[in-house]
């Protein structure tokens, strides 16, 4: 029998780990996969909608709030003074916006990537669980209903007559540009 010690691997040089950007994004798809496979998890981040855009059995949130508040959340938060905290916020959301653009192609705005988009600068936090939790159980309820079959118009009856369209006024159409 060999006894293992882990003293050994104190003194022992530790290399740097070197990896490109590919293998990178491939082994974290397959990171955010597995973890989404074992179920009953919150993946924040990490281009997840997208990564995980095929699967049914994921509920896609955003949650946003107007900067103000989100800086004042930050400097209680983190500790932070106001400049600090402003530039914290900032730079995420630079780095958010780059990363989805440069690695995914889409633009982390887009709320086609998201079945729930919950703005907190309006919404208390337990309204936001309250709110992402019912949207959690709706989409779970559909998991057995035909893709084709889903959308604004499921299980909507036709309109009992032509409804009619309340258009702006002419001056402010394209038409009369």
């Amino acid at each position: 029998m060999q006894l293992f010690e882990p003293a050994a691997l104190v003194s022992a040089p530790i290399l740097p780990m070197v990896t490109d950007s590919r293998s990178y994004q491939e082994a974290l798809g397959r990171v955010v996969e597995a973890t989404a496979a074992a179920g009953h998890v919150v993946i924040v981040g990490r281009g997840s909608q997208v990564l995980l855009v095929r699967r049914r059995d994921v509920l896609h949130a955003r949650i946003v709030a107007p900067l103000d508040p989100r800086i004042a959340y930050v400097m209680v938060r983190e500790g932070l003074n106001q400049a600090a905290a402003r530039a914290r916020i900032q730079l995420k959301d630079r780095d958010r916006v780059r990363y989805l653009q440069e690695v995914h192609n889409r633009n982390p705005h887009d709320a086609n990537l998201y079945d729930i988009v919950v703005n907190t600068g309006v919404l208390d936090l337990e309204s936001a669980v309250d709110l992402i939790y019912l949207a959690l159980q709706r989409k779970a309820r559909q998991l057995t209903t035909p893709t084709k079959e889903l959308g604004p118009g499921a299980g909507l009856a036709r309109y009992p007559g032509q409804p009619g369209d309340f258009r702006p006024p002419e001056h402010l159409t394209e038409q009369s540009q």
